[in-house]
């Protein structure tokens, strides 16, 4: 099939008190092998981290890292010797290339909300690499922002692969086009917030379509939405 739905409630869960995850992919100890990614996509992973609590460091490779904070601060120190403080609405990139360790904590002033995102490179190894971007001055009201490409086009962060990540905010009662896209690639869109309709399906917060198909869809907001829009080689 072409268009498959994943409602948010057949996601993975992961409840560790400081914790608390929703996974799209297997991941940890979430299991389905039938939900082992998307092409090039392998996570994308719901976190709620309390105050103060984090991820120790720990190692990655081969990996392009994306994370969208949503709500609070996270802070990020890792091998490289990179140091920063992602807030709501900025967003981190790490490439793990040949290998790094790194470690994520939310900050003393409160829990953080974030989308962790996982892409295979399009090539093993390499210097790892990392970025910080702010996207709070973006206006993402019935339009796409890129987030991250693989050409850092309109102001994006560019990634070690040919994939691309865009946001957007949609007013009720108002369409959006997904538009089509090359050969050999899919799509995946996202619900963060609100209730879309599309190809005649209803998409609700968490709730996720994947597209892999080169048809133009248009998307029609039935209530404020705040949406994510994937496009992945599928190889």
């Amino acid at each position: 099939m072409s268009f498959i739905i994943h409602p948010s409630r057949e996601r993975g869960i992961a409840e560790h008190g400081w914790l608390n995850s929703r996974f799209s992919f297997s991941f940890a100890d979430y299991h389905d092998s039938n939900r082992m990614g998307f092409g090039a996509l392998r996570v994308i992973n719901d976190d709620s981290i309390q105050a103060g609590t984090g991820f120790g460091k720990h190692p990655h490779q081969n990996m392009e890292i994306i994370t969208i904070v949503t709500k609070g601060s996270l802070e990020h120190r890792d091998s490289q010797g990179n140091h920063g403080i992602i807030k709501a609405g900025e967003i981190q990139y790490m490439s793990a290339g040949s290998g790094v360790h790194h470690s994520e904590h939310a900050t003393q002033e409160g829990a953080v909300s974030l989308f962790q995102i996982w892409i295979h490179p399009n090539q093993k190894g390499g210097i790892p690499l990392y970025d910080q971007r702010d996207f709070n001055h973006h206006d993402k009201t019935n339009r796409w922002v890129t987030l991250v490409s693989g050409d850092g086009r309109e102001d994006s962060i560019t990634i070690r692969q040919d994939a691309a990540i865009y946001s957007a905010e949609i007013n009720e009662g108002k369409t959006l086009s997904i538009p089509p896209i090359k050969t050999g690639h899919g799509r995946l869109l996202f619900i963060i917030e609100g209730k879309v309709e599309i190809n005649g399906h209803i998409l609700e917060k968490r709730d996720e379509v994947q597209i892999t198909d080169e048809k133009e869809y248009t998307l029609l907001a039935l209530t404020e939405s705040k949406v994510l829009l994937f496009d992945v080689p599928m190889h």
